[in-house]
């Protein structure tokens, strides 16, 4: 059984393979590593795309112990060399484009394109039709992880167009990534009867992954008119879905109106002085509750948990801490708040 492996925003990894466990059937998931989920599936590769917080698809190929110094280079290209790759184009003896990316995290002594470049030059020495392609108009791509003393090879199986759901967006400061906006909204568990509210929707990542599921209503807003028509733009005519620009601390919807909030709260650069959150966020959970029905859950993203725990107190809901993620530079987290 083909052995595959997904690469995740690291801290996202216990939901990706959450979602796996709910959409598909017949994966048997093996091992989570920083970053990646592996699994085993004889699935066709087309039922795995549908996994919405996972960033790219990797066949697995090999793992193999590497030493740390240059020498070793040498031992990487002529492990990389006694493999078959037959299974990538069976029947093909033309040209073939590729390159290799490496990453590198351990104390070795050379750099990881140089790691790169020597598993190039093993998978030449035994394929003669495949050449180096560093243009970016490689046909293949090619995956090689060093931590500490192993190895990690594989083949990409998706391109960039797969995590940015294969169209061009309209992007504002501090938009989310499409797979972290579905993480969250995998943690809020959409159901069809859902009405869903993000109350600084930004350019509407979370609105747009919200609509990949059934709902009952949908509402975004945000203070800034020119988010709101970035956010037009990319949710489109999409049925049941309303917009406007408003302030989250007084949202223009009824009390007990919604079951699910889902927001990426303003914190880091979006915010021009740091002494500006704990009233912020006061004024913002007070609301999101108040629009909450009883047993409404609020599901945020921020890197300002004590703000966030000291406003969550102060409007007496629970909070819990989902998941710690690594993000441009910034270490926010998956915050899950729930309303009695």
């Amino acid at each position: 059984m083909p052995r595959y492996f997904f690469t995740v925003l690291p801290g996202l990894e216990e939901i990706l393979a959450d979602e796996m466990q709910a959409k598909i059937s017949g994966v048997r998931i093996r091992d989570k590593a920083r970053g990646k989920v592996y699994f085993d599936s004889d699935l066709p590769v087309e039922y795995f795309l549908t996994l919405r917080t996972a960033d790219n698809l990797y066949r697995f190929i090999h793992r193999f112990p590497v030493g740390p110094h240059k020498l070793h280079l040498h031992h990487i290209e002529q492990e990389i060399s006694r493999l078959d790759l037959s299974m990538i184009r069976p029947d093909s003896s033309e040209k073939i484009s590729f390159k290799v990316n490496a990453s590198r995290a351990g104390n070795h002594t050379y750099s990881r394109f140089d790691a790169s470049e020597a598993a190039e030059l093993g998978i030449m020495r035994r394929y003669r039709h495949f050449r180096q392609d560093h243009s970016g108009g490689h046909q293949l791509e090619f995956r090689l992880d060093l931590v500490q003393e192993e190895a990690v090879f594989a083949i990409r199986i998706t391109d960039a167009a797969f995590r940015y759901r294969g169209k061009m967006r309209e992007f504002t400061p501090a938009a989310l990534r499409p797979t972290v906006a579905h993480a969250l909204v995998w943690v809020s568990r959409p159901e069809k009867d859902d009405i869903f509210v993000d109350p600084c929707c930004g350019s509407g990542t979370v609105l747009s992954e919200r609509c990949a599921y059934p709902h009952a209503g949908i509402h975004g807003g945000d203070l800034s008119e020119e988010a709101v028509s970035a956010a037009r733009a990319n949710v489109g005519h999409t049925s049941g879905v309303h917009l406007k620009e408003w302030d989250a601390q007084r949202l223009p919807l009824d009390s007990g109106y919604a079951g699910k909030v889902v927001t990426n709260l303003p914190f880091g650069r979006q915010i021009s002085s740091i002494a500006c959150i704990p009233v912020l966020y006061e004024g913002v959970l007070r609301e999101m509750k108040r629009v909450l029905k009883s047993g409404g859950q609020i599901v945020c993203l921020t890197d300002a948990g004590g703000p966030l725990l000291a406003a969550a107190e102060k409007a007496d809901l629970r909070l819990a801490t989902v998941a710690d993620l690594r993000l441009k530079g910034l270490h926010p987290s998956i915050y899950l708040l729930q309303k009695d």
